[in-house]
């Protein structure tokens, strides 16, 4: 970061995949959906959906890293805030470029909102996460200026926590609410949001500053390992959770008896399926666990690491299950299932979205001071 070359030419190789992704925008606009999308009536939901569902959920779970400290007292995590806030609020810029390049025009994001179907989940979901856009925005400007009193910004601490829940289980409820897909419906997917948005806010707030802190001081500052450590923990404990949610959800499905839920018995049996349980899962959840590799740097980067590749994955499965086995009468005796892989151009839309996250964190760490540990108020 320090290295004023360094810095430009990373810079640089991000600029490649934000040219390539405004490429495909570009196409999309001028050739349409058909061009870019690998999608019909069967599969109406493409790679951009799992795409906006890792970033929003990131940014869920950054977002209640922070109020370990702003909402809950738990000032041993002051130290952490401002960039868990940042980073809560590009991932939210992140998840809405992949949601408006998926509506085929961005400026479709805004019409949606401002044309109310208040009886429809998919606008409230942007509502919130519209608003807590604004908030985090707010909170964060106001940390970075030292501005505010005490009592607003716990005010907005926790309306961006209450936002975050709301927008989270709507979000849920998107999916939930599909009687039609049994494998989305019901009120299991809210609840394994939550936990997994958690998780999926830890590895990017664990992967950021430890490569920061690597390349400034050779690894973590001495002042700030017990909360790393302390955070580790927790990480430690939602991995497992949310790998016991994972576990149940395989085993419901495998009993169920209806021909939809074949689908589960068809991704389970993919290499895909494989690497999000048990490298995604398992293998950072055994680091966690195993205090020697938890308390090492290399373990807590590589348990980030994983759990992001593996999390990543997991959205594109879980937003493919109920779409790659067909609803339509015509299918329900058979065990047909729908052959759906991204074209190359989802592909960059999906890196497009993650390079500027990446692309803005690097602008944010040299221009931000998002180091700043203090986030005391007037």
């Amino acid at each position: 970061m320090k290295n004023g070359k360094s810095f430009i030419l990373w810079l640089g190789f991000l600029g490649i995949f934000l040219a390539l992704g405004a490429f495909a925008a570009l196409r999309l606009y001028t050739q349409g959906s058909d061009a870019v999308f690998h999608a019909d009536d069967s599969v109406p939901w493409t790679l951009l959906i799992a795409s906006y569902v890792f970033f929003v959920l990131t940014s869920t779970g950054a977002t209640i890293v922070a109020s370990l400290s702003m909402v809950f007292g738990f000032t041993k995590f002051d130290p952490m805030v401002k960039r868990a806030i940042f980073i809560g609020l590009i991932s939210l810029v992140a998840g809405f470029l992949s949601m408006g390049l998926e509506l085929g025009d961005p400026l479709h994001m805004f019409y949606y909102f401002l044309t109310p179907n208040f009886k429809s989940p998919i606008w409230w979901m942007g509502a919130f996460y519209m608003s807590l856009l604004i908030i985090l925005s707010i909170k964060f400007w106001q940390i970075h200026k030292g501005i505010g009193s005490v009592k607003l910004r716990k005010i907005l601490s926790i309306t961006a926590l209450i936002l975050e829940i709301a927008a989270l289980t709507t979000l849920g409820s998107v999916f939930g609410f599909i009687e039609a897909r049994p494998t989305y419906f019901g009120e299991f997917i809210q609840v394994y949001f939550l936990f997994s948005s958690i998780i999926s806010g830890i590895s990017a707030i664990f992967f950021f500053s430890l490569i920061v802190y690597k390349l400034k001081y050779n690894g973590i500052p001495e002042s700030l390992k017990s909360m790393f450590e302390s955070l580790s923990k927790i990480f430690g404990a939602f991995i497992g959770i949310t790998l016991l949610f994972s576990i149940w959800r395989i085993l419901i499905g495998l009993y169920a008896n209806r021909p939809e839920f074949d689908a589960l018995h068809y991704i389970i049996d993919t290499w895909h399926y494989r690497v999000e349980i048990f490298i995604g899962l398992m293998v950072p959840f055994a680091i966690m666990i195993i205090p020697n590799f938890r308390k090492t740097f290399t373990g807590k980067l590589l348990a980030a690491i994983l759990v992001f590749i593996g999390l990543g994955i997991e959205r594109m499965n879980m937003v493919m299950l109920g779409q790659i086995r067909p609803i339509f009468p015509q299918f329900l005796e058979s065990k047909h299932i729908i052959s759906y892989f991204p074209t190359f151009w989802e592909w960059a839309i999906a890196m497009f979205s993650l390079a500027l996250m990446i692309f803005l964190y690097s602008l944010g760490e040299k221009y931000l001071k998002l180091e700043t540990h203090d986030i005391s108020t007037k």
